[in-house]
């Protein structure tokens, strides 16, 4: 019963209308901005809890169309974004858009002057996502309901997959082209010109990227297998 309580609670999170997963329900006080109830701890979430409770798992409906919806939200909102390619070993290569916490944003990692940035860690879970995402649909991985669908697409569940890893391959570029030669890593990438701002190397930004890059290598691994 316990369990049947909590996933109706979080069914409510869905908003039908908005067309994605609202960060909070029946908001008083906090922080006033948050007008979209639009933000990146949502994504964060399904994540670490890894869990298709009231259908809000990372292969739902419901968290596909919320982490379009960040990343079409946050595309112009940040002029880093206007470059769309980097240099990486003397290759052009594609980019994603740099993302942030949530719109409306203020805080740019020192104050609240400048107005809010993208940050690494945010990025570098929309790559994670991507690549978790691919492997419901990897032929051995596929769960019901969900490699079968991209047929209907006329797209195999193997070239659903290999899509999704260039997807996720996208924002990867991004986080290598505001992140130091030596590997250090910001808390915040500046909204115009990509420089690191914020926290010095703060531990949750390698987190992030370290958990995105072993999605991406359990991902290559399976697909090759």
């Amino acid at each position: 019963q316990a369990v049947l309580r909590i996933d109706t609670q979080l069914a409510r999170f869905w908003d039908a209308q908005r067309g994605y997963v609202v960060a909070t329900l029946e908001h008083s006080g906090g922080i006033r901005s948050k007008r979209s109830n639009l933000d990146a701890q949502v994504l964060l979430a399904a994540l670490r809890g890894d869990t298709d409770s009231a259908g809000l798992g990372i292969a739902s409906h419901a968290m596909m169309a919320t982490v379009a919806t960040l990343v079409r939200r946050f595309e112009p909102l940040y002029g880093v974004n206007r470059v769309a390619v980097t240099d990486i070993g003397g290759a052009v290569v594609p980019m994603g858009a740099a993302v942030g916490r949530y719109p409306e944003d203020i805080y740019d990692g020192v104050g609240t002057s400048h107005g809010g940035n993208p940050w690494s860690l945010a990025t570098s879970a929309v790559a994670e996502y991507h690549y978790r995402l691919a492997m419901h649909y990897v032929p051995r991985h596929a769960e019901s309901g969900v490699g079968s669908s991209s047929s209907n697409l006329g797209t195999s569940s193997g070239d659903m997959a290999r899509y999704l890893l260039g997807a996720g391959d996208l924002y990867m570029a991004r986080i290598a082209r505001h992140t130091a030669a030596d590997g250090t890593m910001y808390e915040q990438w500046t909204a115009r010109t990509g420089f690191g701002r914020g926290a010095v190397d703060l531990t949750w930004s390698y987190v992030a990227h370290s958990s995105a890059a072993r999605a991406r290598a359990r991902l290559v691994a399976a697909l090759a297998a």
